[in-house]
């Protein structure tokens, strides 16, 4: 699986290409059909994400990884 945002969007997500605070590119994605935080605010796909991802499946492994965003949430 590649890191690039088509992957991303060929799921069923919504992805695009950003920056960082200290300016490194960096993929954001975001569910449409998700809970309301996974729906309405952007999510960095870190390095751990991705490797859930390439192991559990795209969709799945977003939902896991940002399942308590609403709760609990650390600004990048």
């Amino acid at each position: 699986m590649k890191y690039t945002v088509e992957t991303f969007r060929a799921s069923g997500l919504e992805a695009k290409w950003t920056k960082r605070s200290d300016g490194s590119p960096a993929i954001v994605a975001r569910n449409p059909n998700g809970r309301a935080h996974q729906r309405n605010q952007w999510w960095t796909i870190t390095k751990g994400m991705f490797e859930a991802m390439q192991k559990d499946g795209i969709v799945e492994a977003f939902d896991n990884h940002t399942l308590l965003g609403d709760v609990f949430s650390v600004p990048a």
